[in-house]
C-alpha cells in the first residue's frame, strides 16, 4: 500500500511538472525563434527575457515540489552568494537529481545555472530549443576510439569550450561544470580504477579552459558536494517522496587560490593545477566519507 502511495505521488508531480513546461514552451518557443533574428542587442534581450521565463518556471516546480515532498535540505558552508556577479560552479556527479538540488538550492541566489550539455539533447522537444535560446553550451564529447580514427578533432572539444564562455561575457552568469565528466556508478568507479571512495577522478581540462575564458567575469568558484545519505540518488525516488534529506556543502574559492595558470600551453602550469584539482577532490571525497558514515551508524 506504501509502494502504490509513493508511486501515486510521483506520477502527480511528474504530470504537474510537464503540465508546467507545457505552458511555459509558448513564449520560450516565440522567444527562441525570435532570438534567430542576427541582431546583437536584440538577442541579448531575448535572452535576458528567457532567463526570466526559465527562472519562472523553476520557481513554480521548486514550490510544487517543497509543498507535497517531504525532502529537507541541509546546506553548510559559505552562503553570502550575490545574484549580481558570475560564478563558476563544480560538484560531483550523481544523477540527474543533482541539477533539481542544484536549482532548488541556488535559485535567485546566484544568476540562472548554465549547464553544459551534450549536444544530442538539442533534439529533445521544448527542452532542446529552451536550452538553446539560454545560450546553455552544447559540447561534442570524444572518446579515445573517436580521437584515434580522427587524430584532427583533438583539441576540437576545448576550442568549443571555449567559444562557448566568450557568450557569457555579456551577463551575469552561473556555469556548472561536472568535473568527472559523467555520473558516478560503480561500474565506472571500477573501470578508472577511481583512488577516492565515492568520487571519479575529476577532469581538470574543461575547468582550466573555463576559469582562463572567464577570469575577468567570475567573482570565484563555488565547489559544491552533493550529498544523499539515505537514499539512492535517483530523480524517479525523489519524485515519489522517497529522498528524505539532501545535504549540500559549499566552498567558496577565490580565483587567486587557484593555480590555474596557462593550462595548455606550460606543461609545468597543467601538472600543478592537476595536483590542485586531485587534492581538492580527495578533500571532498573525505566529507562524503564522514557523511555518509555517520548517517550509516545512526541508521543501525
Amino acid at each position: 500500500m506504501k509502494k502504490i502511495f509513493h508511486i501515486a505521488v510521483g506520477v502527480i508531480i511528474l504530470l504537474l511538472f510537464c503540465l508546467n513546461t507545457l505552458i511555459m514552451a509558448v513564449p520560450v518557443i516565440i522567444l527562441s525563434l525570435a532570438k534567430l533574428i542576427p541582431i546583437r542587442s536584440f538577442q541579448i534581450l531575448m535572452t535576458k527575457a528567457l532567463v526570466g521565463i526559465a527562472t519562472f518556471w523553476m520557481l513554480i516546480n521548486n514550490y510544487v515540489s517543497h509543498a507535497l515532498l517531504p525532502t529537507r535540505y541541509y546546506i553548510c558552508g559559505y552562503k553570502d552568494f550575490l545574484p549580481h556577479h558570475s560564478y563558476l560552479l563544480i560538484s560531483n556527479h550523481q544523477s540527474w537529481l543533482d541539477i533539481v538540488v542544484l536549482q532548488q538550492t541556488f535559485l535567485t541566489k546566484i544568476p540562472f545555472l548554465t549547464f553544459f550539455m551534450k549536444k544530442q539533447l538539442i533534439y529533445v522537444p521544448i527542452i532542446g530549443l529552451a536550452c538553446w535560446g539560454l545560450d546553455f553550451p552544447l559540447m561534442s564529447r570524444y572518446s579515445k576510439q573517436y580521437l584515434q580514427k580522427y587524430p584532427h578533432k583533438k583539441g576540437h572539444d576545448l576550442l568549443k569550450t571555449k567559444k562557448a564562455c566568450e557568450k557569457f561575457q555579456a551577463r551575469n552568469i552561473s556555469v556548472i561544470n561536472f568535473i568527472e565528466g559523467t555520473r558516478f556508478t560503480k561500474q565506472k568507479h571500477q573501470a578508472q580504477q577511481s583512488p577516492y571512495k565515492h568520487l571519479l577522478k575529476p577532469k581538470a581540462g574543461g575547468m582550466a579552459m573555463m576559469l582562463h575564458a572567464l577570469k575577468d567575469e567570475l567573482m570565484g568558484v563555488l565547489d559544491i558536494t552533493i550529498c544523499y545519505p539515505y537514499s539512492q540518488a535517483n530523480f524517479w525516488h525523489f519524485l515519489c517522496g522517497r529522498v528524505p534529506v539532501v545535504e549540500i556543502h559549499v566552498d567558496f574559492i577565490p580565483l587567486k587560490d587557484i593555480p590555474y595558470g596557462d593550462y595548455y600551453k606550460d606543461t609545468q602550469a597543467q601538472k600543478v593545477f592537476q595536483n590542485w584539482i586531485n587534492e581538492h577532490w580527495r578533500s571532498k571525497d573525505q566529507w562524503l566519507d564522514q557523511h555518509l558514515s555517520k548517517n550509516d551508524s545512526q541508521a543501525v
